[in-house]
């Protein structure tokens, strides 16, 4: 049996370019949104049955070195949360901490497989509720319907506007012309690689996430406190008591 060389010469192009996902740098298959203007083209869902974009919400955790951890939400599984019961806890506490809440609140996150028009390169496009909101908006427009059609959609222009330390996106918005995506070939290997966003939405272990609200929840940490020094001075007290005894 001949090896078939294209699919080898395939699966070197593959390997070799970080875009296609052959690189261990898994950043590199999402978007990189810079200060300006980006034009990308939103594909469709491989099936039918599949929604064009994968949607989960994420909490971001400091951690004990001062950076922050980003954690999927388990209430997008329908799944107890422990991040999330930590958040209306802080709310209940007489003294709220209102930063660490605000902190670690769960915000909607989407991903889409996109077409960046300056490199031709699919891609993964993550973006919050602002931007997804316009998409949806421009998708329920009759003006331009779905603007993922292969045949009859629209490019989407996502323009980046710094005011201080947070980006906007108002002007953002579709080609107000229809046009086709690409080429047959261009489109049938675009389709081909797809990346899985939906395994992106992860459903994280209960009990790891329990033992993370512990660590973070000040008002536990004041409670362990008080109880380990309760316990200290319980095990000062039987030192003294064996000593009495020995002496």
């Amino acid at each position: 049996m001949a090896i078939d060389l294209d699919k080898i010469r395939a699966m070197h192009e593959k390997l070799s370019n970080p875009a296609s996902g052959g690189s261990s740098d898994f950043s590199n298959n999402f978007v990189q949104l810079q200060e300006g203007t980006t034009v990308l083209r939103i594909l469709p869902p491989k099936e039918d049955d599949l929604d064009f974009y994968a949607m989960t919400k994420i909490h971001r955790v400091p951690t004990s070195d001062g950076n922050v951890k980003n954690i999927h939400c388990r209430q997008v599984h329908g799944e107890q949360c422990p991040i999330c019961n930590l958040y209306y806890s802080l709310w209940k506490e007489p003294t709220k901490d209102e930063n660490l809440a605000r902190q670690i609140k769960g915000r909607d996150r989407y991903y889409m497989n996109v077409v960046e028009r300056e490199t031709g390169d699919v891609k993964i496009l993550s973006v919050g509720i602002i931007l997804f909101k316009k998409i949806i908006a421009a998708m329920c427009d009759p003006d331009y319907g779905d603007i993922t059609d292969l045949k009859d959609g629209h490019d989407f222009k996502i323009i980046k506007v710094m005011e201080g330390q947070w980006p906007k996106y108002d002007q953002s918005a579709p080609r107000p012309k229809p046009s086709e995506a690409g080429s047959g070939q261009e489109t049938a290997a675009w389709m081909e690689s797809l990346h899985d966003i939906y395994s992106l939405v992860k459903l994280e272990d209960y009990e790891e996430l329990k033992q993370v609200a512990e660590s973070i929840n000040p008002f536990s940490a004041v409670e362990r406190s008080a109880n380990d020094n309760h316990q200290t001075s319980n095990d000062a007290s039987d030192d003294d008591y064996m000593k009495r005894l020995q002496s």
